[in-house]
Order: structure tokens, then C-alpha cells, then sequence
């Protein structure tokens, strides 16, 4: 029989099925959530998503739809669940029943089932493990994540004053200013703090290894956006053009390197320091002491391969996120030069122009703190976080939700809600602040870049606290403008985050 003559035996069957068991829950008299038309089978709605952005075709069938809808990704139905309002319901309310993670057929495969996309009370344990590491972080003194933030901004102001320095001109106004782009040098201050949370070492900025060492970042993004679709179509996979077994490959590669890393701490016995309190460290400190458990034949989550999976989670989310936030923060303060000089001279009248810019002291520097809020909304670099999974059935703004459902945090439309946030894709910080200046804490509330619930990001404090300290010292010491004759675009793409297009800016001394 012809292939193509199996292929539509196989879609026509498959959609007679569907249209059965929807029909079937509907005779149960069981409402579910809406869905846009013209669902193609096998394939469902993805046809109609723009690749590079699929979060606006998204964002519009939930305008026409409400705020539960059903797209279906391949032949998944996937629940859709946009703005305040039922977030709140799903994610707050209802936590713990849609705290779950569903199979996802290209992390499993790949990377296996690290904490990310692990469900029940191993999850939960896994996960308080490691918050509990990072908030004893924030409290510690000498190397604390405000310690390392500030150091490791200190080391980038230098470093790009330096440069400005040697781009100083002959003319009798000695203008002085460098080119650069800017997402570069701030991959310095991310990876760092990261590095050091996780294995307690650093890099010099500019470290050519260190750039070597992250490069799979890198190449990792390109191919797993190539994978999307892989997730909900698994035999996909056999098409060349998907690269699942190039991804494969490098997520192999990937583990082995971080395996090594850990075999080489456990040789050198480095880790048996208890004033060492990297990640890593104690991390392979609770493995010895769950040794006799293992020995016994009980299961435990602590262990070596769960290591090795555990950082390149946290990397990968970590400093990719992250680098992300600052090329928008940066890109919008050169456009917007008016908002950039109230900035700076709100820091100038504030603390000076060499005082030190602290998380903690933020509320001396309200506006720029409603800055990086704003940078955060606007940019929506992680528009639909991670999938969630509903245990039980239950019901949303009258909707039945099968339980098992794959659920999705629609962030991009909860960001761009105009009856919360006015003229939403305006760059504007003052919808962050009361008329009297003052942060305004109910609409601070209510925008949330992290996620809401019992899932939310884990690495939250650390990414707030780089943002903060970041853009209000470079802000102080710095002025950012685009380079006349060059091109920028605040045209947003989808490639696992949502990412700026590449741009260079001068920089000169404030």
C-alpha cells in the first residue's frame, strides 16, 4: 500500500478518535475547554503557529477563546491558562493539583529526568533540598549572593571603563567611548555567579576558556529549537532536519563533562570541607551520608547521575534566562534615552555616584526598581514557562480538566493583560510606581515573570538581585546609545527563550 494512503488512513483515524472521546466526555456532560477551529489531524493546531513566535497566535486565540482554552500540539490536547485570574485559581488555589510535570518525550530522552520535569514528593524533596542551599546563601555573610553579585560587577565596570579609556579620542573634547555588546560582557557576571553557587570557582572576565567551557549553551539552544516539535510528534525524530539524535549526542556529552567534574571533586575530597557550600558540595556530602540507605537497597534521588543532571538544569535556565533579560534591559534604555537619564539621575540623587547599589537597599532606588520590573514584563523572556500536569480532574472558570492534563502557564498573555498593565507593549516604568513615587506594590504583585505557584523559578532572588545591582551601577557609571547607520529591532524570537536580535551599542562615562 502507497505511503501516503497510510498516512491519511492513519490521520483520519486518529482525528474519528478524537472527535469519539471529546464527544464522549461531552455526552458525560462534561464541558471542556474551548479549542480555535480548523484542528488539522495528526499535527492539531501547530500549523498555524509562527515558529520564531508562536506566543502571539497563542495570545490571540485566548482573547477570542478565554482565559482556559485547549490548543492541540501534535495529537496532545495541552490546556492553555491565561491571566491573573485563573492563574491565581489554577496556580494558587489549586496548587498542589496542578503542581505535577508531564512526560516530555525529548528532555527524558535526552537529558533524563532530572529535578525540572519531576513530579510527586520526589520533586518536592529534590526541590527544598536546593532551596534550602541557595537561601543559606542569601543569609551568609562572606560570600553571599549579594557579595558575589557586587564582585563580580565591580570586575565588569572596570573592565568596560578600561576599554572606553583606550577608545578615547584626540580632539580637544577627549570623548571618550567603545563598542560593545553588551550581552557579551554580562555573560561574565551571570556565569560567574553562577559558577560559583554551583562548584564554588570563578573566571576571569573575558576567560576565553570559560567562554569554551559554556559554548554548549550555545549549540544546545540551536538544536533544541530544531526538537520542539518533537516533544508532542516523538516520531519526528527521524527526520533529519529535527537533529534529535545531534541533540542526543550533545546532551551526552554535556553529562559526561559534568560527571567528570563531580569524579574529580570526589577524588580530591574538597567537598568533605564544610565551609564549602557550593552546590555541588553539599550536594555530594548528602550523597555519602544516603550511602548506607543505598547499600540497604532503598532507593534515594542523591546521587551522582542526579548531580550531573541537577547542574546542567541550572545552567542552562540559569545564565541563558538571564543573559537574555539584560540584552531587552539594555536595548530599551538605548532607545528610550529618556528614561535612561531619569535613572541615572534618580541613583545620582539618591546614593551618589559611587555609592554601592545593593538589593537590599532597593527601597532608596524605587525606580529602578520599577525599571527592572518593566524589562522584566515587556521582554517575557520565558512566555510559557515549563508544563505543568493536574493530578486530579477538576474544573476551571467552568471548564472540566481531565486529570493528567498538560497544562500550560500562558505568561506572555498574563504579561500583556491591558486591563492590569495600560498600552502594554510600551516601555514604561512608571506603571510600576503610586503618583507620589513610591513603588506600587499591588501592581508589582501582579506581574509575574517567574511563574506563580508552588513551581515557581527556584533561582528568582538570584536573577532579581543580578538585575537590580547590574543595570543600576552600569547605569550610574555609564550611558548606553545605539550606534547611528547600525539596525535594532525590538521584534521578539522564540528560541527556548524569547531573545533580542543582536545588536552592538556605545558606551561612554555618564
Amino acid at each position: 500500500m502507497p505511503t501516503v494512503i497510510v498516512a491519511l488512513l492513519i490521520a483520519l483515524t486518529y482525528l474519528a478518535v478524537s472527535l469519539w472521546t471529546r464527544g464522549k466526555e461531552e455526552k458525560k456532560g462534561k464541558k471542556l475547554p474551548p479549542a480555535p477551529k480548523w484542528r488539522l489531524p495528526v499535527i492539531g493546531h501547530a500549523a498555524y503557529l509562527d515558529k520564531d513566535k508562536p506566543f502571539e497566535q497563542i495570545h490571540q486565540w485566548s482573547k477570542e477563546l478565554g482565559d482556559v482554552m485547549t490548543v492541540h500540539f501534535g495529537m496532545d490536547p495541552v490546556i492553555v491558562v491565561s491571566r491573573e485570574r485563573m492563574l491565581n485559581e489554577a496556580f494558587l488555589k489549586q496548587s498542589s493539583n496542578f503542581s505535577g510535570r508531564p512526560s516530555l518525550f525529548v528532555h527524558e530522552s535526552c537529558w533524563g529526568k532530572g529535578l525540572v520535569i519531576r513530579d510527586g514528593k520526589e520533586a518536592l524533596s529534590l526541590r527544598s533540598f536546593i532551596m534550602s542551599t541557595i537561601r543559606q546563601r542569601i543569609v551568609s555573610s562572606a560570600d553571599c549572593i549579594q557579595s558575589l553579585v557586587s564582585t563580580e560587577t565591580t570586575h565588569l565596570i572596570d573592565r568596560i571603563s578600561a576599554r572606553v579609556r583606550d577608545h578615547e579620542t584626540p580632539s580637544s573634547s577627549a570623548e571618550s567611548f567603545a563598542v560593545t555588546s553588551i550581552e557579551d560582557d554580562l555573560f561574565y557576571v551571570v556565569g560567574n555567579v553562577m559558577t560559583q553557587l554551583a562548584f564554588g570557582r570563578r573566571y576571569d572576565h573575558g576567560s576565553i576558556e570559560f567562554k569554551n567551557n559554556a559554548s554548549w549553551l550555545t549549540t544546545t539552544t540551536e538544536l533544541m529549537e530544531r526538537t520542539a516539535m518533537i516533544t508532542f510528534l516523538p516520531w519526528l525524530r527521524w527526520i533529519p532536519y529535527f537533529k534529535y539524535f545531534e541533540i542526543k549526542k550533545k546532551a551526552a556529552e554535556v553529562h559526561a563533562t559534568m560527571t567528570e567534574d563531580i569524579h574529580r571533586r570526589r577524588e580530591s575530597g574538597d567537598y568533605l570541607d564544610h565551609s564549602e557550600h557550593d552546590l555541588m558540595s553539599v550536594f555530594m556530602r548528602r550523597i555519602d551520608d544516603e550511602s548506607e540507605r543505598i547499600k540497604n537497597g532503598e532507593d534515594s534521588l542523591f546521587t551522582d547521575d542526579m548531580l550531573a543532571r541537577i547542574m546542567t538544569e541550572l545552567f542552562f535556565a540559569g545564565i541563558q534566562t538571564e543573559c537574555n533579560t539584560f540584552g531587552w534591559a539594555f536595548l530599551y534604555l538605548a532607545i528610550n534615552q529618556d528614561i535612561q537619564d531619569k535613572a541615572r539621575k534618580h541613583i545620582w540623587d539618591e546614593i551618589g555616584r559611587d555609592g554601592e547599589i545593593r538589593f537590599e537597599n532597593r527601597r532608596n532606588l524605587p525606580y529602578i526598581e520599577a525599571l527592572v520590573a518593566e524589562v522584566q514584563r515587556i521582554a517575557n523572556v520565558a512566555p510559557f514557562g515549563l508544563f505543568h500536569k493536574n493530578h486530579e480532574e477538576t474544573t476551571l472558570d467552568g471548564y472540566t480538566i481531565p486529570a493528567g492534563s498538560i497544562v500550560m502557564m500562558n505568561l506572555y498573555s498574563t504579561l500583556l493583560d491591558e486591563s492590569v498593565f495600560a498600552d502594554p507593549k510600551a516601555f514604561r516604568p512608571e506603571r510600576f510606581l503610586t503618583p507620589a513615587g513610591e513603588l506600587d506594590q499591588r501592581t508589582m504583585k501582579r506581574s509575574v515573570p517567574y511563574g506563580v505557584g508552588s513551581r515557581v523559578c527556584m533561582g528568582e532572588i538570584i536573577a532579581r538581585t543580578e538585575l537590580f545591582t547590574v543595570i543600576g551601577s552600569l547605569l550610574q557609571k555609564f550611558r548606553f546609545s545605539l550606534i547611528e547607520g547600525e539596525q535594532y529591532s525590538t521584534e521578539p524570537k522564540l528560541q527556548l527563550t524569547v531573545q533580542a536580535q543582536k545588536y552592538r551599542l556605545r558606551i561612554e562615562f555618564a
